[in-house]
């Protein structure tokens, strides 16, 4: 067993829940940013009502520019809340079986969910900056477990090679 870590083992799948530390340095920021986009796309709306309900000449127009620049303004928040709730969360789950990897960074009901094949995901190693788990995914590589102390780190790591990459030898690298 490994502390601060849960294991539930189903015959589909394996689920790890791991804790994470949170990167103020990085929230503070985003949170920052998320509020201001708030703020922004609350202020285009009502700026949009106001324009269309005038009796300008040129209403529809400067309406149909300000929606351009909500859409944009909308799809730069998608990312944003995505960054947001990275650094929000305080847990990540790893979710393996034989054809998929998840890994879900949950914020209550909203998070971040990844999903890898199996087929193109190396086995699981030591990273050394950040000093984490990780596993390649294609040219990407994927951090989990930084919060996890070496001894725990090592441990699930040997599990997760062993089972889940059974051919692959660590003497080899």
């Amino acid at each position: 067993m490994i502390s601060d870590v849960h294991f539930e083992q189903t015959p589909e799948r394996l689920k790890i829940v791991m804790p994470l530390r949170r990167k103020w340095l990085f929230l503070i920021p985003y949170s920052i940013l998320a509020f201001s986009w708030m703020m922004m796309v609350v202020w285009g709306l009502v700026y949009l009502v106001q324009i269309l309900f005038s009796r300008q000449s040129y209403r529809f127009v400067f309406a149909l520019m300000i929606i351009v620049l909500l859409l944009i303004l909308l799809s730069f928040g998608k990312f944003l809340m995505r960054q947001w709730a990275h650094y929000l969360s305080n847990r990540e789950i790893v979710f393996i079986n034989r054809e998929e990897l998840i890994v879900r960074r949950p914020v209550s009901i909203w998070g971040n969910t990844d999903a890898y094949d199996m087929a193109h995901v190396t086995h699981f190693y030591q990273a050394d900056k950040p000093v984490a788990l990780a596993f390649d995914y294609g040219y990407r590589h994927i951090y989990v477990g930084e919060a996890l102390t070496a001894a725990g780190r090592h441990a699930l790591l040997q599990y997760l090679n062993q089972t889940y990459f059974p051919g692959y030898d660590e003497d080899e690298d």
